[in-house]
């Protein structure tokens, strides 16, 4: 498989990973920037078998060694199963090229090796040393029912999983809150307000999306933000003609602080994508906070767009935004169906392509 990049996965590469039982393997980029290979320079020293916290130190030393150079890390779990931990470790300080090769090569390469030997719990991006450790290993996969004190980020988590139910609360539940979000209480909310929606959208923001199925050809981007102060959703940012290989710098300009952003694009007539973002050293409330708004926001936009015959056929979600692959947005063209009529002459599609019917002569005086 290759990508917009034309890199490919080295054979050599995928024979280092058959084989692979106990020690990690740190994968990069070949220097003619064509392959992805194994990285000749790593030697594990501390490793066994089935050791995760030997090997996290084996990486860890080798990683500071080549700092900032993005990387990729697969480890072994255990010697008796073929469950991977999967890193995509690329430093905010790397150099922007190849911030960009590597964020989009990492989707080859996780297909290239069987997406399914890499569970959701399992894969990470991260892009700090302090990342790449057992302890932040174990503490980023612990699981929700674990006795003991809550960290900073636990009490966050709860905090915004409880919000999740304020629905509940809406809905006459006996369930109780101590705090209310203030757009609970809007006297009248509109008929095209979700009730499960947790912030509201602003007044700008919603006038955008009753707007937005009549212009569905214009390939309009509207970026959105979660205002804790007023608890709303509001507009930051609204773009008419924006191409694909335009998509990320817009983006990019639009929001002009390290936080998660929301946004709409229309990349193709009558097609939208929903596009989540959560730079990885954006702060760790917001990214929950944007994270447990997530699904509820897709479907009150879906429903939204229903309205008009419209819906969101694609949802993407990254880290940093050069993460997004711009091929998922391009849009083939379309090939004429057989008996239609273009404005130039009329053609038909068989199976031997596409044919013209030839044009008719002047009339003869």
């Amino acid at each position: 498989m290759s990508t917009q990049s034309g890199i490919t996965t080295s054979e050599e590469l995928l024979e280092s990973f058959k084989s692979l039982s106990s020690s990690p393997l740190v994968i990069r980029v070949s220097e003619d920037n064509t392959q992805l290979i194994p990285d000749p320079d790593f030697e594990p020293k501390n490793s066994k078998n089935g050791d995760l916290e030997a090997a996290f130190k084996d990486i860890n030393t080798y990683l500071s060694k080549i700092h900032p150079q993005p990387s990729y890390v697969v480890i072994p779990i255990d010697a008796d199963s073929e469950d991977f931990v999967f890193i995509s470790f690329i430093p905010d300080v790397a150099p922007i090229r190849s911030k960009m090769l590597y964020a989009s090569t990492k989707s080859t390469l996780v297909s290239s090796l069987g997406s399914g030997k890499f569970s959701k719990t399992n894969t990470f991006a991260w892009t700090e040393l302090e990342e790449l450790t057992y302890e932040n290993y174990q503490f980023v996969t612990a699981g929700k029912d674990e006795e003991g004190p809550l960290s900073e980020k636990e009490k966050v988590l709860n905090e915004l999983n409880s919000l999740q139910n304020l629905s509940l609360t809406q809905q006459g539940s006996t369930s109780s809150f101590k705090r209310e979000l203030a757009s609970m209480h809007s006297p009248s909310p509109s008929a095209n307000q979700s009730d499960n929606l947790l912030f509201r959208f602003d007044d700008a923001l919603q006038k955008e999306f009753d707007t937005l199925p009549s212009n569905s050809d214009n390939n309009t981007l509207l970026a959105f933000n979660i205002d804790k102060e007023t608890e709303k959703i509001t507009l930051t940012a609204k773009e008419v003609g924006v191409e694909v290989d335009q998509l990320i710098d817009t983006l990019s300009r639009a929001n002009s602080v390290t936080r998660p952003q929301y946004s709409v694009y229309n990349y193709h007539r009558g097609k939208f994508a929903f596009i989540y973002s959560c730079p990885s050293n954006s702060a760790v409330k917001d990214r929950m906070l944007y994270a447990s708004s997530k699904l509820t926001l897709i479907k009150h936009l879906k429903a939204l767009l229903a309205e008009h015959n419209f819906t969101i056929d694609k949802s993407i979600e990254v880290g940093d935004l050069i993460e997004i692959e711009l091929s998922e947005l391009s849009v083939e063209p379309e090939v004429a169906s057989p008996g239609s009529v273009s404005s130039s002459a009329s053609s038909t599609v068989g199976r031997q392509g596409l044919k013209f019917n030839k044009p008719k002569g002047p009339r003869r005086r």
